[in-house]
């Protein structure tokens, strides 16, 4: 039996029509055309002026409940916000939250000390580690490095999930280690 190559063209052609079709129409679907992100930088003005830095998040010690203010508890943002390693470490002084979206392998390797992992790849597996995150609280994503784009895309995948506010740590594990900033294994 002969198998005629325009028959296998035409199965080949309905077939890639039948895939575009159904990943334009899933809501996971990929891209086809690569869409450029753009990050949102903090204003690093913030690192320089008091006055501004502790509107960010420093927490109300007059109070001594370690809540944070009025002010801070409204302060949301458009879309994740980059930052580097001095507003990084700023933030982590004043125990804001960070999240490794590197994979356990790596996170296990060494980490900034008291982040929590969880992995961009497989990310829907710690729903139970996001549900005892507040969606008020203050986030920090963070990766391998300036090459590495998974905290971008953890913290986008979080900033649509209803943190509104999370920071991206551009520079990430390569940056902290650098600096000889705390860590663990």
């Amino acid at each position: 039996m002969r198998v005629s190559l325009i028959r296998i063209f035409w199965i080949i052609l309905v077939s890639i029509l039948i895939s575009f079709v159904y990943n334009h129409f899933n809501p996971n679907g990929l891209n086809l055309i690569r869409d450029e992100r753009v990050l949102i930088w903090e204003d690093s003005s913030a690192l320089d002026n008091s006055e501004k830095d502790s509107l960010l998040i420093e927490k109300n010690f007059s109070s001594n409940t370690g809540e944070l203010t009025h002010n801070e508890m409204n302060q949301s943002f458009d879309q994740p916000k980059a930052i580097k390693i001095d507003f990084a470490y700023k933030l982590f002084k004043q125990n804001v939250k960070f999240i490794d979206a590197r994979s356990v392998e790596e996170f296990a390797e060494g980490h900034i000390k008291g982040a929590v992992s969880i992995p961009f790849y497989g990310s829907e597996e710690y729903q139970s580690v996001l549900n005892q995150i507040s969606k008020d609280e203050y986030l920090v994503t963070y990766c391998d490095g300036d090459d590495c784009d998974l905290s971008i895309l953890l913290g986008d995948e979080l900033f649509q999930k209803g943190y509104k506010r999370v920071y991206v740590f551009y520079g990430g594990w390569q940056d902290w280690l650098k600096n000889n900033y705390p860590v663990e294994k």
